[in-house]
C-alpha cells in the first residue's frame, strides 16, 4: 500500500495552495505547515502518516519531562488527538480513511502549567498557528470534496473526553474552538453554543470561553457558526456536536 506522510514545517507566511493555511502577520509564535499530501492529491490505499513540523513550540508530555504543550489534529470532523511528539510520523486510523475525500486540521495547544495563563488544551490563535490540507483516498468525492477552509469553517477543539471530578480542567471548564475564513464580532459572525440543549448565547468573540462545570453524567455541547442576522453559515464543519463525560 502507498503510505505517505503528511509534513507540516513552520513559517510564518502563509499560502493557500499548498497545504492551506491562514495568512497574516503577527509576533512569533507556533507555526505550522503542511507539505504532503499535496493539496488534492490522490492517494491510493488507507495507510496515511501525519508528521509535524513544529517551530517556536516545544511539546511533550508532563510525565516525560515535558510542558505539556501539544498538537491538535483533526480528521475530517472527528474528536481531536493530542500529539506530544513530532519526532516520528503519526498513522492516522485506516478506519477513518474511507474513499473519497478527507481533510486534516492541526494547530498547538497549551499544557496545563502554561505561562502565560493559558487553559489546558487552549488552541494558540495567532497568525500561522493553524494548518490544513484536503486530500483524495482512491478518488476525489463526498461531502468534503471541495472544503476550503479559506472559507468561514468553525473548528471544534474542545471539551472532549471525560473529565474527572475535582481535576483542573472541570474546575474551569474551557469551550475552545477555532475561527478561519471570518472574524467574529456582532456586525460578522458569531458562534452559537448549547449544553444539552439549552443556549448559552451567541459568541462574538475569539477566545477560551469558561462556563459553568456541569454536573456528573453524559452531556453534549453544540457549536454552530451563524452570520450577524443568527443565519447558520454553509460549511461542513459550522455545526458540530461534541459528546462528552464528567465523571462523579
Amino acid at each position: 500500500m502507498h503510505r505517505l506522510a503528511l509534513v507540516l514545517p513552520a513559517v510564518l507566511a502563509l499560502s493557500a495552495c499548498d497545504g492551506g493555511r491562514t495568512s497574516g502577520t503577527g509576533p512569533v509564535g507556533p507555526s505550522l505547515y503542511i507539505t504532503s499530501p499535496r493539496m488534492d492529491q490522490v492517494i491510493e490505499g488507507h495507510e496515511v502518516s501525519v508528521m509535524f513540523d513544529l517551530r517556536h513550540y516545544p511539546i511533550g508530555k508532563v510525565d516525560e519531562g515535558g510542558n505539556g504543550q501539544h498538537v491538535h489534529l483533526i480528521v475530517d470532523n472527528e474528536p481531536y488527538v493530542a500529539i506530544y511528539d513530532v519526532s516520528r510520523p503519526v498513522p492516522l486510523d485506516p478506519k477513518l480513511l474511507t474513499p473519497g475525500t478527507h481533510v486534516v486540521r492541526a494547530f498547538p495547544s497549551a499544557g496545563p502549567k502554561d505561562e502565560k495563563g493559558a487553559l489546558h488544551h487552549e488552541s494558540r490563535k495567532n497568525p500561522g498557528a493553524f494548518a490544513w490540507v484536503r486530500f483524495h483516498v482512491g478518488a476525489k468525492g463526498g461531502p468534503l470534496a471541495d472544503f476550503d477552509a479559506g472559507r468561514p469553517t468553525l473548528t471544534f477543539s474542545r471539551p472532549k473526553g471525560e473529565y474527572k471530578a475535582g481535576s483542573p480542567e472541570l474546575a474551569k471548564f474551557l469551550v475552545d474552538f477555532y475561527v478561519t475564513g471570518t472574524t467574529l464580532s456582532p456586525i460578522t459572525s458569531g458562534v452559537r453554543a448549547a449544553l444539552d440543549g439549552k443556549p448559552l448565547g451567541t459568541w462574538t468573540e475569539w477566545k477560551p470561553w469558561v462556563i459553568e462545570s456541569p454536573a456528573a453524567g453524559a452531556h453534549e455541547l453544540e457549536l454552530e457558526l451563524v452570520d450577524a442576522d443568527g443565519k447558520p453559515v454553509d460549511g461542513p464543519f459550522n455545526k458540530t456536536t461534541r459528546k462528552f463525560k464528567v465523571g462523579s
